[in-house]
């Protein structure tokens, strides 16, 4: 996951978002998480925008583990009936 962001003339958003590719074989993303406006988040992360940046990936990061650890393939079979080939 990555963190984006979307200026606005009024404010600066910061985004997580996830890349992925869907069904069609087209590479996409989706938003995750809001972490806040830019004036908003420097006012709890820091004097600065690098300061901001830093904590929004350091939150990339371990939105990125907790999907990795919630993550799990189930695969189900019956032992009586054969496989196609």
């Amino acid at each position: 996951m990555k963190v984006t962001t979307s200026k606005s003339k009024n404010a600066e958003s910061f985004y997580i978002s996830k890349s992925f590719i869907n069904d069609k074989g087209v590479s996409t993303s989706v938003n995750v998480r809001k972490l806040g406006t830019l004036a908003d988040l420097l006012k709890k992360h820091g004097p600065t925008r690098d300061d901001v940046m830093e904590w929004a990936r350091a939150e990339a990061r371990l939105e990125t583990q907790k999907y990795k650890e919630e993550k799990t393939v189930n695969i189900s079979f019956n032992s009586n009936k054969r496989l196609q080939p």
